[in-house]
């Protein structure tokens, strides 16, 4: 299993910082999100910035970067400035 771990608004509603999920990449990582913790986390989880293995999963293959049972996947909340 892949270690987890949410910053900001989604630690708050997943109740955790860290916790550890199945799934062969991004996508299936994020269905588990949406299973245990409903549909807002789901969300949030996929507007944020997704590092796997402090890589940018945007900068690889998106929702399709592979996870490996020993990878660490964060989600990290996108902010904005003006």
């Amino acid at each position: 299993m892949a270690t987890v771990r949410y910053h900001g608004r989604l630690a708050e509603l997943t109740g955790c910082r860290e916790e550890s999920l199945d799934g062969a990449n991004v996508s299936k990582v994020l269905d588990q999100i949406k299973k245990r913790h409903g549909a807002e986390a789901g969300k949030l989880a996929k507007r944020s910035h997704i590092l796997v293995d402090k890589r940018s999963a945007g900068a690889e293959k998106g929702f399709r970067t592979p996870v490996g049972v020993d990878s660490t996947v964060e989600f990290i909340p996108v902010c904005g400035g003006g």
